[in-house]
């Protein structure tokens, strides 16, 4: 696709310095009218015809209908290759930028709940704790949080950043013993990537939910906690969404993070719905800058 062609997939934003503030603050951004109505259809078409989109297994802590992991297409790396659409990343990122390493879809259908609050350390486990990563979440039908609903809650890092769970699992996964540790019951019993019900009180009363249009997104940094939010019986018999998953410019790979979390996860007999953590370690060292280094991973 020319230049052209891939600028039309996102619209001219104008983020001001106080934008740019509130995200550093408080690690989420929604960005009002990012992509335009042709990207939306693409990444429709991407979701329908995936074959990758699948019932999710019975372990899956999520309540939804169909889920599917590493879903990209050129709609996905033309998004990426926008020359707007990294003006955008480098402007809340600092002039570091990102770097885009997976996609996925989501779908949930009438009365289903989604997921409750977490955080994304399952999926970013492969990040040095300090280190920043995104999700971009762009939902496929429009949010009405009065109506149906079905979109995302989130809280603040200024009230409760999930920074101590990374923070925590490094230390542990360190630990002389740990692996005979992590079979013991007080891990297969500990859900580490969900909240418990203090933290649910404390999400629940700073919670921010918004409408969203076709075209806008959620960007979320690492650290914030959120949810989905029960799609409701209406008009619409579904709702879809697109995330796309980035690691910032400078973000450094590890690979003890990301065999120590797995290994809880699998001490917890849930399943890993996606291996990509071990794919970069065919490719990446440890403290390896994960971005400097995706070329290699991608033309493997």
């Amino acid at each position: 696709m020319t230049e052209t062609l891939i600028e039309s997939l996102l619209n001219h934003l104008t983020l001001s310095t106080e934008d740019k503030q509130f995200f550093k603050q408080h690690g989420f951004i929604k960005l009002k009218n990012l992509l335009t109505n042709e990207a939306i259809n693409e990444l429709q078409k991407l979701i329908s015809q995936s074959q990758a989109m699948q019932t999710p297994p019975k372990s899956y802590s999520g309540d939804i209908s169909r889920l599917g992991y590493d879903i990209e297409e050129k709609i996905t790396q033309d998004i990426c290759d926008s020359a707007i659409f990294q003006d955008v990343m480098k402007q809340l990122t600092e002039d570091r930028g990102v770097a885009f390493i997976q996609g996925i879809g989501f779908e949930l259908q009438t009365n289903q709940t989604g997921f409750n609050w977490h955080h994304d350390i399952m999926s970013l486990c492969h990040v040095m704790p300090d280190d920043l990563a995104y999700t971009l979440w762009i939902p496929l039908d429009p949010i009405h949080t009065q109506e149906q609903h079905g979109g995302l809650a989130y809280v603040s890092r200024q009230v409760y950043s999930a920074k101590y769970y990374f923070d925590l699992i490094w230390q542990l996964v360190k630990q002389d013993q740990f692996s005979d540790f992590a079979q013991t019951e007080d891990v297969k019993n500990w859900d580490f990537q969900s909240a418990d019900p203090i933290e649910t009180f404390l999400l629940e009363k700073n919670k921010v939910e918004d409408d969203f249009a076709l075209g806008d997104a959620l960007l979320l940094d690492k650290f914030v906690w959120h949810k989905s939010c029960t799609f409701k019986a209406g008009k619409l018999p579904s709702r879809r969404a697109y995330v796309m998953r980035f690691v910032d410019g400078q973000a450094r790979y590890s690979k003890t993070m990301m065999e120590g979390t797995y290994s809880l996860v699998k001490a917890t007999s849930n399943d890993l719905l996606t291996n990509f953590g071990y794919q970069l370690a065919k490719f990446l060292q440890e403290g390896e800058m994960i971005g400097d280094n995706l070329t290699r991973f991608r033309n493997k």
